[in-house]
């Protein structure tokens, strides 16, 4: 009889033992399993600054491994690499330039393993550099250095721009995006008509300083341009912008934009409207979204 009980004691410590021994081995795998969750982000931001920390050689593009073409030929086609950097061991930072002006800022910096994939930069610094608050409404105009023009009818068409810049290596000036051109704000999708440069630069300076990205105003339509030709274009509609955009492509050469004819009534972001009689009033205006 007690040879029994002692038996039957020794079998429940051994299922007790095994029960604790398989719990604590699944609490382990568990445990494992959710750090290898974020093992790869917290992996690449070390990655990274090591490889920032550390004594770089300047390589040619041609160095970089085939795999990075998914980036380089994706989100990045509208970039061309400037410099290849290559930290031995660790992975190569590319240094990139972009024509695409929806980018907050033309240059910026993107890592990438030794065998080419992207690494995950959680730098906002870094990150901020390539961010866009807005899209362009395709399609879009650019005049070449040598007068040609290319049309984008969708963004996978920026690589259209790299190509014509490998077919020139010797080019040295930026091609110029013809005005004006609707974009569509990533804040609350509205689509506004930038008529000029200027109306371009400071959404993007907005987007800098987080404000307000609309523009401070619009023109009350119909208004009339009278271009460098002397000819007259007549605006009844934001589709009729395009007009001016066609007359630029067609005369690639011309050196001055269009003249906007005064006076013209301007509708402002609150729905309040003003006449500007001249082009000093219009800078004023201009210039007072600025503030």
């Amino acid at each position: 009889m007690k040879t029994s009980i002692q038996k039957e004691n020794i079998l429940k410590s051994s299922i007790l033992f095994f029960t604790i021994s398989a719990f604590i081995l699944s609490a382990l795998l568990f445990t494992s399993c959710s750090d290898n969750e974020g093992i790869e982000v917290n992996d690449d931001t070390v990655l990274i600054e090591k490889i920032e920390s550390a004594s770089k050689t300047e390589v040619d593009a041609t160095s970089l491994p085939v795999a990075t073409a998914s980036t380089l030929n994706g989100d990045l086609a509208d970039s061309f690499v400037e410099t290849v950097q290559l930290a031995n061991g660790l992975g190569f930072k590319v240094s990139v330039d972009t024509f695409n002006e929806s980018r907050e800022e033309e240059k910026s910096d993107v890592f990438f393993s030794l065998e080419g994939r992207q690494l995950n930069d959680t730098d906002e610094k870094r990150k901020r550099k390539r961010n866009k608050c807005f899209e362009f409404v395709f399609p879009i105009d650019f005049i070449m250095p040598d007068d040609s023009s290319i049309t984008l009818n969708s963004k996978d068409d920026w690589s259209l721009i790299k190509d014509w810049y490998e077919a020139n290596p010797d080019a040295d000036e930026r091609p110029e995006l013809v005005f004006p051109v609707d974009v569509t704000l990533k804040e609350d999708g509205s689509t506004q008509t930038l008529i000029d440069i200027d109306e371009l630069k400071t959404i993007k300076n907005s987007c800098k300083r987080s404000k307000d990205k609309r523009k401070c105003f619009k023109l009350v339509l119909p208004v009339t341009f009278t271009m460098p030709d002397a000819s007259t274009i007549e605006v009844t509609e934001r589709a009729g912008f395009k007009l001016l955009r066609e007359w630029h492509k067609a005369n690639p050469d011309a050196t001055e934009k269009g003249a906007l004819n005064f006076p013209v009534d301007v509708e402002y972001r609150d729905g309040t409207t003003a006449t500007v009689n001249d082009e000093t009033e219009y800078e004023a205006a201009k210039d007072s979204c600025r503030d």
